[in-house]
């Protein structure tokens, strides 16, 4: 049976559930003499009994909604900060540079847990991610930055040797204070190009001798290919398959990125089959527009700005900030929005977070359901707008499902 009237927005399926009672007999069948419509509406208690039960799955929505808000949105992430400021340490020039943000009020000493962020194509500037930096190093991280260009004619093909060496200082500097990687809690973080990077070390820790991921988290993922042409632009990605079966990857892409990073994601989504399902996912983040307000999921959707963190890298090191004092909430701006909150950094602690229990390697690693758990509500939910109007869900893409 079709409704015409009265029916639930196609925008949000099964907001209203396809009950007839919830419609009078006129609306639902015009065209019947009024006895007929009596007889297929059936009996006036069956009615209530549909209104009662949908009244209380309205509420358990609405409840579930407000708990997975308080869990994932902007004040859970704030509540989490529990540094007060962030030190910055900075090393190196031009495309050998390195930024290292440090938690601080508290000070961090010994063994932390390590995010290795590795940038976009010609993201050299912190400040493009600062956002996300902050949060990161606030709420306990060590966060590892570095620069591996200079310019736009920087060759992609040494790029990854670049971030090895950058690295591998950056971690000599913090040995010398005190503060070392918890081996049980590194993860690799690689938005476009820097996703490339991030698979590449994953897949040659021998060589390069960085602390080994314990989780790799892809954010619209890129290629050689993206930003040159000719003998440069030949694939940095590794041989999948020297990737550990058990190393979980969390690849997040927009559904408006088509021309980088959903296409790419759903490749590299195709290549690591041979991950143990329950740690892959390919999640794809959705658009929306409400009450003219619109948020785009296209390749810049991972960008999360903070101007604290606007360091030009012709900045001298006797000029690059030392210190960054925290602030309450978040700066405004376009590109820090639900997608961010509820969607790359929602996935980001959630894999941080699981690997406290135990590493990713051991028989004890529980991933995280919320990130690989295919369909769960708290997986798929982006917040609402300000009236409270859910924003479109995120959907999961398993390609190695089809084989």
């Amino acid at each position: 049976m079709k409704i015409k009237s009265g029916r639930a927005p196609a925008r949000y399926p099964g907001r209203v559930a396809r009950c007839k009672y919830l419609w009078p007999a006129w609306r639902l069948y015009p065209t019947l003499p009024r006895k007929k419509r009596a007889s297929r509406m059936g009996h006036p208690m069956r009615g209530s009994l549909c209104i009662f039960t949908l009244l209380a799955l309205c509420a358990l929505n609405a409840s579930a909604q407000q708990a997975w808000q308080s869990q994932i949105g902007p004040a859970a992430l704030e509540a989490r900060q529990t540094h007060a400021s962030v030190d910055v340490i900075t090393l190196g020039e031009g495309m050998h540079r390195v930024y290292v943000f440090l938690p601080a009020e508290p000070v961090l000493k010994g063994k932390a847990p390590f995010v290795f962020f590795h940038h976009g194509w010609q993201g050299m500037n912190p400040k493009n991610y600062g956002a996300l930096i902050d949060h990161l190093a606030r709420e306990g991280n060590v966060v590892v930055f570095p620069v591996y260009q200079d310019a736009d004619s920087t060759s992609p093909q040494i790029v990854v040797g670049n971030t090895a060496q950058a690295e591998r200082e950056a971690l000599a500097e913090l040995q010398r204070r005190g503060i070392v990687p918890d081996p049980q809690r590194v993860v690799y973080f690689g938005y476009s190009m820097g996703a490339a990077i991030s698979l590449k070390l994953a897949a040659t820790i021998a060589s390069t001798h960085l602390p080994a991921p314990q989780a790799l988290v892809l954010a619209a993922p890129g290629d050689s290919y993206h930003v040159t042409k000719g003998e440069e632009a030949k694939s940095i990605w590794p041989v999948l398959q020297d990737l550990p079966p058990t190393l979980p990857i969390a690849i997040v892409a927009g559904e408006d990125d088509k021309a980088i990073g959903l296409p790419t994601g759903r490749k590299l989504a195709g290549l690591i089959c041979a991950t143990k399902a329950d740690r892959r996912v390919l999640l794809v983040m959705p658009g929306d527009e409400h009450e003219g307000k619109k948020i785009g999921a296209g390749h810049g959707s991972p960008g999360a700005p903070d101007s604290r963190y606007d360091v030009d890298l012709a900045t001298p090191l006797a000029k690059v900030p030392t210190h960054i004092e925290g602030r309450k909430g978040f700066e405004e701006s376009a590109s820090l929005n639900q997608l961010d909150f509820f969607g790359y950094w929602k996935v980001l602690d959630a894999v941080i977070d699981s690997l406290v229990a135990a590493p990713s390697t051991s028989a004890r690693y529980v991933p995280p359901a919320i990130v690989f758990q295919s369909g769960t509500p708290g997986q798929l939910y982006l917040g609402t707008w300000p009236d409270g109007t859910p924003y479109r869900q995120a959907h999961v893409e398993d390609p190695c499902a089809t084989r």
